[in-house]
C-alpha cells in the first residue's frame, strides 16, 4: 500500500472540478488512517463530500539526479471524498499506480471501477506567438520538476513534468503525442501547473511555499515556430536528461500561458 512507500506528511497536489468544470487545485499534506487517507490543507478546503479528486504524491526531497541513492516513488491517485471537516478531507481510494522510474511497484483499483470512456473531440490549439525575445526565469534553474494537471473525464489527471519558465510565469513543457496527457491537452486547453520548489525550500517553511500553482491555457509551439530552437536549447540546458526526447519525431512542445497565480504567497 501507499504508506509503505510514501510517508505521512508528504506533500500532495490535490485537484478536482468545481461546479462549472474548472480545475481547482491546492497543496496539502497526507496522513494515513486505517481505511482512509486524510488530506489536510494549510489555509482553505475547497472540496466537498462525494467529490472526485486526484492527488499527486511522491517521496522526493529534491531532484532525483542530485541524489542517485534515493529511491523516488511517485503516483497519481484517483479518490472520492467521503468526509470534509475543517481544513481536512478524508478520501477512499479508487485507483492508482505507484512507480519507481518507469516500473510499477504497487497498484490498486476498486473492484467496481471502470476507466471512463473519453468521447471528447480534439480541438485546434493556437500557435504560441512571441512579440519579443523570451526572458527565462533563471530563479527556477534549481527547480527541475513540476506537476501538470490536465482535464480528463470525471476527475483531473496529474503527471510529473520537467519544465522551463519565463519571467512572465509562462511554462514550457514537452510531451509525446501518444501519451495520455497529450490526448488531454488536445481535448481541453485549460490546465494548472505546480512548480516544485523543494530543491530550494524545505518542509520547515510554510507548506504552501513549496509549490507555486499556475493556472493557464495551452498553446502549441510547433517545430517551425521561430522560437522552437531557442526553447529546445534552454530546455536541454536546464534538463540535460531530456535531450533524447527531442530526437523523437513524436515530441511536442507546449506553452502554458499563465493566467493566474493560485498560490501567490511566495511572491
Amino acid at each position: 500500500m501507499l504508506d509503505n512507500f510514501i510517508p505521512n506528511k508528504s506533500y500532495a497536489i490535490v485537484s478536482g472540478y468545481d461546479r462549472n468544470g474548472n480545475i481547482v487545485a491546492v497543496l496539502g499534506g497526507v496522513i494515513y488512517h486505517k481505511n482512509t487517507i486524510e488530506l489536510f490543507f494549510p489555509k482553505s478546503n475547497p472540496f466537498t463530500v462525494n467529490q472526485a479528486v486526484t492527488f499527486h504524491l511522491d517521496n522526493r526531497t529534491g531532484v532525483e539526479e542530485i541524489d542517485p541513492e534515493m529511491r523516488v516513488y511517485r503516483t497519481s491517485v484517483k479518490a472520492k471524498v467521503i468526509k470534509s471537516e475543517g481544513l481536512s478531507i478524508f478520501v477512499e481510494l479508487i485507483e492508482y499506480e505507484l512507480k519507481f522510474s518507469n516500473t510499477i511497484v504497487d497498484s490498486y483499483k476498486a473492484s467496481d471501477y471502470q476507466f471512463p470512456t473519453d468521447t471528447r473531440s480534439d480541438i485546434e490549439l493556437e500557435e504560441a506567438v512571441f512579440s519579443k525575445e523570451i526572458v527565462f526565469n533563471d530563479k527556477e534553474k534549481d527547480n527541475k520538476l513540476g506537476v501538470l494537471i490536465t482535464k480528463a473525464i470525471e476527475q483531473p489527471h496529474t503527471t510529473v513534468m520537467a519544465f522551463i519558465s519565463s519571467i512572465e510565469d509562462d511554462i514550457y513543457i514537452i510531451s509525446h503525442s501518444g501519451s495520455f496527457k497529450s490526448k488531454n491537452i488536445r481535448r481541453d486547453k485549460n490546465c494548472v501547473f505546480a512548480i516544485d520548489h523543494r530543491a530550494t525550500y524545505l518542509f520547515t517553511k510554510a507548506i504552501d511555499w513549496n509549490y507555486t500553482l499556475i493556472k493557464g491555457t495551452f498553446k502549441k509551439v510547433s517545430k517551425n515556430n521561430e522560437m522552437f530552437p531557442l526553447l529546445q536549447a534552454k530546455f536541454v540546458e536546464k534538463n540535460p536528461w531530456e535531450f533524447s526526447f527531442f530526437t523523437d519525431d513524436k515530441v511536442e512542445m507546449y506553452q502554458i500561458k499563465a493566467e493566474e497565480i493560485l498560490c501567490p504567497e511566495k511572491y
